[in-house]
């Protein structure tokens, strides 16, 4: 990382701060959202948490940019001039930096118009579309999260999932020839783009989240917490927050399906049944 850009926050707290908004929205407003049922609740948070590490898509060295070999490499060297190009034609003389990290990616502007974006692309191409945003966020999701449970983080065992995923949810034609309906799709992927810029705005460095909105006669202005409630990335306080939001994606997941808890209590009791053996 480049020594004029500050650190950013470990890929594994942003997907697990996504996967946690993902699963508060569907349990508080998901009817507004249009998720009818625990499977779509699922699907929305991990493509949240997917799609909270894409942001950093604008560095060369994050996750999202090495995840897609070429593909995400080539998207990053596309992002960053364009950033750099957004920030030149909008900053005020008050402005610092380049625009090229923490620019146009993390801003609330982008996360809405990629989200109304991938729906527009799923209504105009359907399945195939589909599909790719779909593996987009499960295969950042299980990246992500590799760093908090280890596994293969196979893009093999993300397209099989995304397949299974695209086979089993309510959104194909509800009809022959019929568009696809998908009504939480471009709301989970701007979720997700939101919730990392959110965890931005928590560190020293802060995140334009609300850039070209002149505040402080700044168009680029960084938003984040009072200066003592500011915390470096990687350390104690990261941790905390970390621990925190794993417990309550528990807890959300329990809340979402309460069989869940049934069948762990009942898995946990044989384990030792068997291992007393």
């Amino acid at each position: 990382m480049s020594s004029r850009e500050p650190p950013a926050m470990m890929g594994v707290s942003h997907a697990v701060s996504g996967a946690a908004a993902g699963l508060l929205i569907t349990t508080v407003a998901a009817p507004s959202v249009g998720v009818a049922s625990p499977r779509d609740a699922f699907v929305f948070a991990a493509v949240a948490a997917g799609y909270a590490l894409l942001p950093d898509l604008d560095h060369p060295s994050s996750t999202a940019t090495r995840r897609f070999s070429w593909a995400s490499v080539l998207a990053c060297y596309l992002i960053r001039p364009l950033s750099a190009v957004v920030f030149r034609m909008t900053a005020t003389s008050r402005d610092s930096g380049r625009g090229t990290h923490r620019g146009l990616t993390h801003t609330a502007v982008f996360a809405a118009g990629l989200g109304v974006g991938a729906n527009a692309a799923v209504a105009r191409w359907g399945t195939p579309a589909l599909w790719l945003l779909l593996f987009i966020g499960v295969a950042l999701a299980i990246k992500g999260l590799d760093a908090l449970v280890p596994g293969p983080p196979s893009l093999v065992i993300a397209a099989g999932a995304t397949w299974a995923i695209t086979g089993t949810v309510p959104w194909h034609q509800t009809a022959p020839g019929a568009d696809l309906h998908t009504p939480w799709l471009g709301t989970a992927i701007a979720v997700g783009m939101l919730v990392h810029s959110c965890g931005d705005a928590l560190t020293s460095s802060g995140a334009p989240l609300l850039a070209p909105v002149p505040i402080r006669r700044r168009t680029w202005y960084p938003v984040r917490l009072p200066r003592p409630l500011r915390f470096r990335t990687g350390g104690p306080v990261e941790g905390f927050i970390l621990v925190s939001l794993t417990v309550a994606v528990v807890g959300l997941a329990l809340h979402t399906v309460p069989e869940l808890w049934a069948l762990t209590v009942r898995a946990s009791a044989r384990v030792v049944e068997l291992a007393a053996r």
